[in-house]
């Protein structure tokens, strides 16, 4: 899904040139936007939980930039009860918005609007030391985005948040036809509908860099929108009726009427149609000390341990390091996998606690005993035992170790289906055991990958007598199988999977190519779990491929065949639940804490033989 900004003919947050549209905004753009603000509220969810593990502290002042409708000043209001948040917008209309959501979420006496060109010396218009700016899908419009992220770092305290989300490629709509019959019609239209190719090439690390930030972390997350919910319906068929004006001279107009058919024919029951896009989100941290200008010098950093990853691998790691007076730099890119479920389960002591909760404390723990953390990614490791250097950021911060501790985890190779990147971690599950308890007696769907359909079918079984297997592009089950499954009373259904009806990220059905939906409540999957090999593999380890995946190789200690290199949790154990990779996480840290012990003790041998006998 593309922002509705984003419309060729549509008003521009910024410049002088652009500002007479921005000041009579037509009432179908407001409706876009308002509808994009709702559909968008995962990426909002996600962006507020990386702001929950950048900023520790009462946050008193946030900015939003490019505020439209105000779900995002609202929203902010809401979760921050100690902030005033400043509204800025070049659009009265908008800004009228804004007011009225505020008035009715009933914090108007926190929400301030600004009327103001982002051009312009927007800065000014606000309180100094703001903890946190918010800019989604907005600096991109500016004339100059390299002077307003100058701005932006100028404005914000230090050790303040920029949170920024901008779009990454274009837009992709399914079925390829459109349902029209029209072969390539939906890659014909893509670029028509997406965000003009100089938006989409911006470099924003180096722009981020460049403006002073020196920690960034980036995740990137999908947008399905489908005519299964009524907004989703309105959008579409917004979006693809407004097509004419956008692309009157760059489409044929066989296509162009096909797509206002398509338009028109919305909403309809069963609808298959998508529009996807991906969305890049920053979460760049001005240095808590410092110089305010962008010659901002790298850092370097001298352990006995950097550990790459921040999860419950690597802090555990952390932890049991620390206490034995190691030297520990955790770098850490704030993308916890577990981070879209609301409870981390099978934790003793800790049962259903959010996973970001847990690890802030995690955090803490380890740096109550002197470890450091670094937020950023660890983009390459150079060197050898004893001398290892790990670059974040692509410079920011050097880390100088004598040993490393791979916990980067892994990542989720989902089913490409609409639908399940948007329930993942909620309502489209993998693990019986992460998430069975909650979905007990609940109308589940497992989607086939291969035989392993079966023995998630055995498991969820046992939670709720009301699962159905689907087989997507699986093959048959066997005779035998078969038999099994009827002895479960687990329903099978052929047809391809075309795409999850989704409700937020709450799963409602799944749609299959013969046109019926099919009521559910939770969607089980069976990913690739790929543990992130890169940093392992450029230092001359080789990654091993195993029935789910891949992983670095590793003895039970953790310990792989890179001299100094070490393994721990998802990395090595894609498998690990949380306490597991935590448990991991321990005997990786004693087993490095005994290994720089064997090592510092033939050192003391050797000195002490050069000192007592420099014959020798």
């Amino acid at each position: 899904m593309t922002n509705p900004h984003h419309h060729k003919n549509a008003p521009h947050v910024g410049g002088s040139h652009h500002q007479d549209p921005w000041r009579d905004v037509p009432e179908a753009f407001v409706e876009i936007l308002e509808r994009e603000s709702r559909l968008s509220a995962p990426v909002r969810e996600a962006a507020l939980a990386a702001v929950a593990m950048a900023l520790h502290d009462e946050l008193r002042q946030i900015v939003d930039l490019g505020s439209g409708v105000g779900a995002d000043a609202v929203m902010l209001a809401e979760r921050f009860p100690t902030a005033e948040v400043h509204a800025l917008d070049l659009s009265s209309v908008l800004l009228e918005r804004v007011r009225a959501a505020a008035e009715a979420a009933g914090v108007q006496d926190r929400v301030g609007v600004h009327c103001i060109d982002l051009d312009d010396d927007w800065p000014a218009a606000i309180p100094q030391g703001v903890d946190l700016v918010w800019a989604s899908l907005a600096l991109h419009h500016v004339d100059d985005p390299a002077r307003a992220l100058r701005q932006v770092f100028t404005a914000l305290r230090p050790g303040g948040v920029l949170v920024l989300t901008e779009l990454r490629g274009e837009v992709r709509l399914a079925p390829a036809d459109l349902g029209t019959g029209m072969e390539g019609l939906a890659d014909r239209i893509a670029p028509v509908l997406s965000a003009p190719a100089q938006y989409l090439s911006i470099d924003w690390l180096s722009l981020l860099a460049e403006a002073g930030f020196t920690s960034a972390s980036h995740s990137e997350h999908d947008v399905t929108v489908d005519a299964s919910t009524p907004d989703g319906a309105a959008f579409l068929q917004l979006r693809l009726g407004a097509l004419r004006e956008r692309a009157a001279d760059d489409l044929p107009e066989e296509d162009i009427a096909a797509v206002e058919a398509v338009a028109e024919a919305l909403p309809v029951a069963g609808s298959s149609i998508s529009l996807a896009s991906t969305r890049s989100l920053w979460v760049a941290v001005r240095a808590a000390s410092g110089p305010d200008t962008a010659a901002v010098p790298s850092e370097s950093l001298e352990a006995d341990v950097a550990v790459v990853g921040g999860g419950s691998a690597g802090l555990a790691a952390a932890i049991a390091l620390a206490r034995s007076r190691r030297t520990v730099v955790v770098v850490d890119a704030g993308r916890p996998r577990n981070a879209p479920a609301e409870g981390a389960h099978n934790v003793l002591g800790q049962e259903g606690i959010p996973p970001r909760e847990l690890l802030a404390k995690g955090r803490a723990e380890a740096e109550s005993y002197g470890a450091r953390i670094v937020p950023g990614h660890a983009t390459a490791i150079t060197g050898s035992i004893d001398g290892f250097t790990v670059d974040v950021d692509s410079g920011a911060h050097r880390v100088q170790a004598r040993r490393i501790i791979l916990a980067s985890g892994l990542e989720d190779d989902l089913p490409g289906i609409p639908g399940v990147a948007e329930g993942w971690g909620r309502s489209v599950l993998h693990c019986p055991f992460c998430h069975g308890w909650e979905v007990r007696d609940q109308r589940v769907a497992i989607l086939a990958r291969d035989a392993v359909a079966l023995h998630q079918a055995v498991l969820f079984r046992q939670l709720s007598d009301r699962v159905t297997v689907f087989l997507h592009d699986a093959h048959d089950p066997t005779v035998d199988e078969q038999e099994q499954l009827a002895a479960l009373d687990v329903a099978v259904v052929r047809p391809r999977v075309e795409h999850l009806v989704m409700d937020g990220s709450q799963v409602r059905g799944v749609a299959t190519a013969d046109g019926r939906v099919f009521d559910v409540d939770a969607v089980v999957v069976v990913p690739r779990f790929n543990a992130r090999t890169a940093l392992y593999e450029s230092l001359g380890g080789v990654a091993e491929d195993f029935p789910f995946g891949k992983q670095i190789p590793a003895d039970p200690r953790g310990m792989t065949s890179v001299p100094g290199v070490w393994a721990a949790g998802n990395a090595n154990n894609p498998m690990a639940m949380v306490v597991a990779a935590a448990a991991a996480g321990v005997a990786t840290g004693a087993a490095v804490h005994g290994d720089l012990c064997m090592a510092d003790l033939d050192r003391a041998v050797q000195e002490r033989r050069a000192h007592t006998d420099p014959a020798r």
